[in-house]
């Protein structure tokens, strides 16, 4: 046993290099000195380094529990541990860290070999395999045992090779997912990691892209990849390599760092080459899962991002973007539709790009052939990024959806946003000239919406979204109620939904448009109306109190639904008065407001409401108020300000007897004929019905005839958006006189009406069969006398005949 052969070694060193433990267990029991001889070879190797050398495990199990010297080393002052990894045995390694030994530092020995040039590659090659994803309970003890730190200094080190570096980057690639790690890996090893982007091995620039991919999902580590030049290197590597992986993990990184923000995407904009690259990308590359890739980077750098939209756009990009869309791969059709989405949102000249070029029409063939939710989602999503803001593009698309395929948008089981985009495009198509409510009404598109209301997880975007479809589907231009849509909302118990919103709702804008709700479904409705107003848990305090909001856009929508209640309703007009009334001053900051939007519905309101308000005279009320919507008229160049003007006015024109003949005595039939020729339709057929209820006074009946002698096409107009039902009959037939017996037109215009718009109008308002309801109190204890519990009532009536004007 004691015999060395010619290469100095004993039968006890060749039965454990290979692996008898048999032999070396009778070896060692036979003579205990054994068991750590050495060899005579001048390495000095004893039986547990050669095991750990050739693997043997079972022989190196047997041994330890024969207690060989664990701290034994060779001549090259290698250990177990380095012997292991040099010979990438990393089943003995796990041994080891499973034993658990003072003697056997598996983390020290690794971690000290990557700063050793001769065993640096074995020691990182090891330490991967040992931080696989497998193996993650290894990640807590290599870090704390400062195992990131020397993995950063070899990447530095000059003198490391190749292999090396790729070893070391993998180790970090797989301990990344481990927090403490990443953060280490961020703040210590970033410049590091972007210097292997520029070698020349594929393995060191792949896998540090894929690396900083990675870490590139918090606000600090983006700051620092972009702060240390990562972004231009990054680019530089994308624009220089044909491999599709990598172009991939690139892209995959870049879309990373431009997520959320607002820098790296200038940054990546900024690059003049940056976005002809992705359109080239687009065209050239045949991989499926690395052009979807590309798509979702696209929508990154775009998202609310208006100058990487128009980058892209003037490169050409949407044209390849669509033929993404055709190609059989539900990953790329699901990238580019959300591309397109994020190219349009808020950008109102890619929008009408996109139309033009036909993308509507392709995602609308998506749509309609598309049974699945997730792509209907998308593609609804982006259609209505595309529709915009602007009313022509949004009804457009709406109709090109069509109302049944939007109302199965409102189904139970279908995505939230699909809900939001069902209820608005209805609302849309329940507006404008050409409106569908009958459609809608036919349709039964009342019940899904009051469903959506009935859903407790229902969030509260879309419950406002369906308030505002259900008021544009009950209420027409000119404050006319759609009969058949009111009914409708009553069978379906929508009423009591929107009673719970307005008394529990915590949102208080959902409380007020609610009421606004309400107001529009019991408008010129008997049988609503007493539901409502004698409703136990109605009462016109909860409408008082949000006048007085904090909040702009709720105290001016309490007006709104205020003056829809009292609208031609003196009962409600009552009730308001004896519920604490409304206060002229509440009204003045919209009305002194730059915003003509709440100088439109202040002035409206304090008209409708002037019966009840206390502290100023109603003829100066009433003035006041139709002296600011007939200057809004004269100055306003906006479609939605001209239309809502104009729709207030047409209501106002059926309201009360003396408000017609003072709107016409100021130039309004005049100025409303003027946007008959308006380019919007919208303006058209809210003027039209203000003018159609205006020719029913005798007075205005001859203000239009004249000035429609004057441009006869303005009659075609003026049919067309009105026609008979809100138009005058005896209008009508003297204007058929005048044609029949050929009366020639008005060759010069008539002079200027509208010079009293800038008088003092209380002088001219003779209105007749008015009431005044004002509360009496002492004892006031909020504006406007809401919460006040000692109110009179008195009315004060004046004699006289009210004009019976159409309802509808």
């Amino acid at each position: 046993m004691d015999e060395f052969d010619e290469n100095g070694w004993a039968h006890i060193h060749h039965a454990a290099f290979n692996g008898y433990y048999k032999s070396v267990s009778r070896f060692v029991k036979s003579k205990e000195d054994q068991l750590d001889l050495e060899t005579k070879d001048g390495q000095q190797s004893t039986p547990f380094l050669l095991s750990c050398t050739s693997g043997a495990l079972e022989t190196v199990q047997l041994l330890v529990d024969l207690g060989a010297n664990l701290s034994a080393s060779n001549r090259s002052s290698q250990g177990p541990v380095l012997l292991a990894a040099l010979n990438g045995h990393v089943h003995i390694l796990e041994y080891f860290l499973e034993l658990n030994s003072e003697k056997i530092l598996v983390w020290k020995d690794l971690i000290k070999g990557l700063s050793t040039q001769n065993v640096d590659s074995a020691s990182a090659k090891a330490l991967v395999e040992l931080t696989l994803e497998e193996r993650s309970s290894n990640h807590e003890p290599f870090v704390q045992g400062g195992g990131v730190k020397a993995v950063v200094a070899l990447l530095k080190g000059s003198s490391a090779s190749e292999d090396a570096k790729t070893y070391a980057l993998s180790i970090l690639l797989n301990i990344v997912s481990h927090q403490a790690a990443k953060e280490k890996i961020a703040e210590e090893g970033v410049p590091a990691i972007i210097s292997q982007l520029k070698e020349p091995k594929r393995t060191l620039y792949l896998t540090a892209s894929m690396l900083l991919g990675e870490l590139a999902d918090t606000l600090k580590s983006k700051e620092i990849i972009a702060s240390n030049n990562g972004v231009d290197a990054l680019i530089y590597l994308l624009q220089n390599v044909d491999d599709e992986e990598v172009v991939g993990c690139v892209l995959g990184t870049l879309k990373n760092l431009a997520d959320s923000n607002s820098d790296i995407q200038t940054m990546i904009g900024n690059n003049k080459t940056t976005m002809k690259s992705f359109v080239d990308l687009l065209s050239t590359l045949k991989n499926k899962h690395v052009l979807a890739t590309v798509a979702k980077t696209i929508r990154m750098l775009v998202q609310s991002h208006r100058a990487n939209q128009d980058g892209f756009v003037n490169e050409g990009g949407i044209p390849p973007m669509m033929d993404l869309m055709k190609v059989k791969s539900r990953e790329c059709q699901f990238a580019a539709i959300e591309a397109i989405q994020a190219l349009c949102e808020n950008n109102e000249t890619n929008q009408t790009l996109v139309t033009d070029i036909g993308c509507v029409m392709a995602l609308m063939r998506q749509l309609k052939r598309s049974r699945q939710a997730d792509m209907r989602r998308l593609t609804a999503n982006a259609l209505w990024a595309i529709a915009g803001n602007k009313n022509n593009q949004r009804r457009s698309i709406a109709n090109e959806i069509g109302v049944m395929l939007l109302l199965e948008f409102l189904s139970e089981n279908l995505p939230q946003s699909l809900h939001f985009i069902g209820s608005e495009a209805l609302g849309v198509l329940a507006n404008g000239v050409h409106n569908k409510r009958n459609e809608i009404s036919e349709a039964h598109g009342v019940m899904p919406l009051v469903r959506q209301m009935s859903r407790v997880s229902t969030p509260g975007f879309i419950i406002l979204s369906v308030l505002r479809t259900l008021r544009s589907l009950c209420l027409c231009v000119g404050f006319r109620p759609h009969t058949e849509n009111q009914k409708a909302v009553f069978h379906e118990g929508g009423i009591k939904y929107l009673m719970r919103f307005m008394i529990h709702a915590r949102p208080e804008i959902i409380k007020v448009e609610a009421a606004y709700t309400l107001g529009s479904v019991a408008l010129g409705n008997n049988d609503n109306m007493k539901e409502v107003t004698e409703h136990r848990d109605f009462k016109f305090l909860h409408i008082l109190h949000l006048l007085y909001d904090e909040d702009e856009e709720v105290a001016l929508l309490a007006g709104a639904a205020l003056s829809l209640f009292a609208y031609n309703n003196v009962a409600n007009q009552k009730a308001i008065a004896v519920a604490g009334g409304v206060r002229y001053h509440s009204f003045i900051p919209f009305l002194e407001s730059k915003d003509p939007r709440q100088v439109a519905h202040a002035a409206f309101q304090i008209i409708i409401l002037s019966r009840i308000i206390p502290d100023e005279d109603q003829s100066m009320t009433c003035a006041k108020g139709i002296k600011l919507l007939v200057s809004l008229l004269e100055e306003s160049q906006s479609e939605d300000i001209l239309s809502l003007t104009a729709n207030f006015l047409g209501g106002l024109a059926h309201s009360r007897a003396g408000i017609p003949s003072a709107m016409i005595s100021i130039g309004t039939v005049s100025l409303l004929a003027n946007l008959l020729m308006s380019q919007y339709e919208t303006v058209q057929s809210s003027a039209a019905v203000a003018l159609g209820f205006l020719s029913y006074d005798k007075v205005g009946e001859r203000q239009l005839l004249n000035v429609c002698r004057h441009d006869p096409f303005l009659y075609k107009v003026l049919q067309f958006h009105a026609g008979k039902v809100k138009l005058s009959s005896d209008f009508v037939e003297r204007w058929q006189h005048y044609k029949k017996i050929g009366l020639p037109p008005i060759i010069n215009k008539p002079g200027n009406i509208t010079q009293g718009v800038n008088k003092l109008l209380s002088t001219q308002f003779a209105l007749e069969g008015e009431q005044t309801f004002t509360m009496m109190s002492t004892n006031t204890t909020s504006p406007g006398g809401v919460g006040s519990e000692d109110r009179k009532v008195s009315a004060s009536t004046r004699t006289g005949t009210i004009m019976k004007l159409p309802i509808a």
